[in-house]
């Protein structure tokens, strides 16, 4: 089964996407070779260890490197926003493979709201501005994103993060 991917359309060749959270259990490794076979690259997490239990994910790093897809976990409780100083880091290696051709997908519960605010960080870390960083992603879903007033206003401060 091809999983869905909510996809920005970036100048160059690297993709940034979103997708609700993978199947769990048995499903799970013929999720993760399905977005190997969808040329994804990195898969990014921001689910929960309670969550990744809840949904049978807990071998979901393991299960993407068997694909030959790179695993980060961006842990964010649903409906709030991570901290910036912990997570500037992870943002900044992922935007610097996004300008190296690389495809990231990430994925939350359902692919609205910490995805979509990943997502965006992306986008503002590579020079979109905030505003038509949410306009492409909206788009691409199909549906208003992210879930909160905070979500949607907390990668406005990434803007004097941006690589020099």
């Amino acid at each position: 089964m091809r999983p869905t991917l909510y996809t920005v359309d970036l100048p160059g060749s690297g993709r940034v996407s979103t997708m609700a959270k993978p199947r769990g259990g048995d499903w799970l490794p013929d999720e993760m070779t399905a977005l190997k076979a969808a040329d994804v690259d990195v898969l990014v997490c921001a689910l929960t260890p309670a969550e990744l239990r809840e949904a049978d994910l807990e071998n979901e790093p393991h299960a993407a490197q068997q694909a030959g897809l790179s695993f980060t976990h961006v842990p964010i409780p649903d409906r709030t926003v991570p901290d910036l100083k912990a997570v500037l880091p992870t943002l900044h290696h992922l935007t610097q493979q996004l300008q190296d051709s690389t495809n990231i997908v990430i994925h939350c519960r359902f692919g609205i709201g910490r995805s979509s605010l990943l997502a965006v960080s992306l986008l503002i870390l590579n020079g979109t501005d905030p505003e038509t960083a949410w306009a492409q992603l909206q788009t691409a879903r199909g549906i208003p994103v992210p879930d909160t007033t905070e979500q949607r206003d907390w990668p406005t401060q990434l803007i004097k993060h941006r690589p020099a």
